[in-house]
């Protein structure tokens, strides 16, 4: 008798990338906010961000096709994103520092955004580059693309970031232009506008191409996927660049949520694949066992 398994416990055997994460995830939680392990927030996010990078390269059997090649960039670029966002000791802990020695709210907000180090900087361009490569791949990847729905969702998408204040906000707090009362010196005014423009052409792509397999939940699990990647990035703006904000005043819930947006975005957008990897290896068997399938999936990565 043959067992049944849900998608989600057939994706965690078809890659041991998925069990991984299931395991540094809630210790990556634990690390930051309930032990205050610099070290062990480092080590499990870095763990859980190769959790994903497993994925492509775990499957040999699959034709490595332009889909894959670039879906598996993005992954690498995401990696040394996650490496460079890794806060110093000193970040980490929030210890004064030269630049941060002031006492008032706003002094502290003011010298936050000129706090912002070089590392931080590398991770803001490695996750471009990787919102680039899976922005190409959602068009490789596509059998219509839909330039009515790309401008809208980008007009859209974009409005909304001026709004939230990651695009030039202005000084103060402000109900139409800097909801999360940001503070971005103005160096990193440039860089952050253009990950804002990328970004939302990422989500973009997700929300106006549909799959080459056309089905209707690989569209929906690509654009919440990505959805949820955009949403993760509004807990890294407040975090870098709110004003007086402080790491280790996160909760647990903010931590939690934050992450798993971020990672549980890239799972969801893993997941359509595998479970075309898993059809395909299903009929491919029934195909050389003679039981008269003839036809095969289409592996678009």
């Amino acid at each position: 008798m043959s067992a049944n398994f849900s998608p989600m416990s057939q994706y965690a055997l078809d890659n041991p990338g998925a069990s991984l994460l299931l395991i540094t995830l809630p210790l990556l939680v634990l690390s930051e906010h309930k032990s205050r392990s610099h070290i062990g927030t480092g080590l499990f996010k870095i763990l859980s961000s190769v959790a994903f990078l497993s994925h492509p390269l775990l499957l040999p059997s699959v034709e490595w096709t332009p889909y894959r090649y670039l879906i598996t960039t993005g992954l690498l670029f995401s990696l040394a994103g996650d490496f460079f966002l890794i806060p110093s000791r000193d970040e980490f802990y929030n210890l004064p520092s030269t630049k941060s020695s002031q006492h008032n709210s706003h002094a502290k907000g003011e010298a936050q955004g000129s706090d912002i180090s070089l590392s931080f900087q590398l991770g803001v361009v490695a996750f471009a580059i990787a919102h680039v490569a899976y922005t190409v791949a959602f068009f490789k990847n596509s059998a219509e693309v839909s330039w009515i729905i790309f401008a809208t969702t980008f007009v859209a998408t974009v409005g909304i970031a001026k709004w939230l204040g990651v695009i030039y906000p202005p000084s103060q707090f402000s109900t139409i232009g800097n909801v999360l009362d940001l503070v971005i010196e103005s160096e990193m005014k440039p860089l952050v506008t253009v990950y804002a423009v990328i970004i939302s052409s990422m989500f973009s792509a997700a929300a106006s191409t549909i799959p080459l397999d056309s089905s209707l939940n690989a569209l929906y699990q690509r654009v919440l996927g990505a959805g949820m990647f955009v949403l993760s990035d509004v807990f890294v703006a407040k975090d870098a660049f709110g004003r007086g904000s402080v790491r280790r005043n996160r909760g647990w819930i903010w931590i939690t949520v934050g992450y798993g947006l971020y990672f549980g975005g890239s799972l969801l957008s893993l997941l359509r694949w595998t479970l075309n990897v898993i059809s395909w290896r299903v009929e491919r068997g029934m195909a050389e066992s003679g039981s008269g399938v003839h036809g095969m999936m289409n592996i678009t990565l």
